[in-house]
């Protein structure tokens, strides 16, 4: 166990604070993954909230691949009307969204779409282009939903979405970037229902014993730092992105705790459920330079000097991997959170395509 040395937590934390107030662009943060909304109807939150309507801030697309790697917004077509056929299906489900509230307004399909793409578009690209000859062999569905909401209300609707989208003889593989992945491990709890057709989920850099970074304990007691902090995950479903001490082999924060996802780990190993799970973890340089974004790398400095020492720059290795009880847990060295979705700067860098050809042999090399 490290205990968190806070002077030097608080020099690395004054030195992000002050780039991204001076930047004036708190987005800055995550600006390889999110966009904001832009359009409103109560009407229609009121139907999903009474069970009447989907939630109309989630949606279920199929991935119709194309010839240019400037994706169009007419190759994500909503899953009814994408043509089923008898490949297996992977569906991709991306992470969280510090700039949604859920005071905003409906996400419109643009948005939606603009979302998938922020932090999967060279995955999509590598399936467009038959890398691994993965087009072939699987059909591509990408899910977006609200992050702002409970991961526990967001997993029920991905439940539905599944419910409603696929029969049992289908073959689902789900691949869940960071959030994504606590969403997909409350829809296939057992409280909430057993999807037979879901034969194995590959979460890649999931904190599935929290973040540091969403933890109020971590950040310090300076006003700034928690006016950050509260920015960040000052939502139902960032709060529950923060760090447990609960868990094998996991450092402890005092006065840290998330009990949300205490019992959703407890519930998966009282059930022998996360043995259809393959986890993947970035972990970065201990020089903290591998990333490709400065935030990252300023993330991995400070979780190394507060005894996280692997990281990919928000997500603790040891979180990412769930302590090691899930069926199968790999490092992918000198990738940074977003890199972790496949996301690097340039399409065929070797770390988006090695990484794509890893997640699609897993799939295809599951016993499931």
């Amino acid at each position: 166990m490290y205990p968190v040395r806070r002077s030097a937590l608080s020099s690395f934390l004054f030195l992000l604070i002050g780039i991204v107030v001076f930047q004036s662009c708190i987005y800055d943060f995550y600006r390889k993954e999110f966009v904001s909304e832009d359009k409103k109807n109560n009407e229609a939150l009121l139907l999903a909230l009474l069970g009447l309507l989907p939630n109309p801030n989630q949606k279920l697309y199929g991935f119709i691949p194309g010839f240019s790697r400037n994706l169009t917004d007419s190759q994500f077509l909503s899953a009814d009307f994408f043509p089923k056929s008898a490949k297996k299906k992977i569906i991709l489900i991306h992470g969280w969204n510090p700039a949604e509230r859920d005071s905003d307004p409906i996400t419109n399909d643009e948005k939606k779409i603009q979302n998938i793409k922020n932090t999967f578009s060279n995955g999509l690209i590598h399936f467009q282009e038959g890398r691994d000859s993965a087009s072939s062999e699987f059909d591509f569905y990408l899910y977006t939903y609200r992050t702002s909401n409970s991961i526990l209300v967001n997993g029920r609707q991905f439940h539905s979405t599944l419910r409603a989208s696929f029969t049992d003889t289908d073959q689902v593989y789900i691949v869940a970037h960071s959030m994504g992945g606590l969403v997909t491990r409350v829809a296939l709890s057992k409280d909430i229902g057993y999807l037979p057709f879901v034969r194995l989920v590959v979460t890649l850099a999931s904190p599935q014993f929290g973040s540091p970074f969403a933890t109020p304990s971590f950040l310090g007691s300076n006003p700034f730092l928690n006016d950050l902090g509260g920015y960040l995950v000052g939502t139902q479903g960032g709060s529950e992105l923060g760090h447990t001490n609960q868990g094998t082999g996991q450092t402890t924060i005092s006065g840290a705790e998330n009990l949300v996802l205490d019992v959703l780990n407890q519930s998966y190993l009282d059930a022998n459920l996360n043995g259809r799970f393959v986890s993947f973890a970035g972990v970065m340089a201990v020089s903290c330079n591998s990333g490709e974004t400065f935030y990252y790398n300023t993330g991995c400095t400070i979780l190394n000097n507060a005894g996280f020492t692997q990281s990919d720059g928000i997500v603790p290795r040891n979180s990412a991997r769930l302590g090691n009880l899930t069926y199968k847990q790999i490092d992918i060295a000198d990738c940074d959170h977003s890199m972790m979705a496949f996301q690097t700067v340039n399409i065929d860098d070797t770390k988006s395509r090695n990484l794509f050809t890893q997640v699609i042999t897993e799939i295809r090399n599951s016993p499931y």
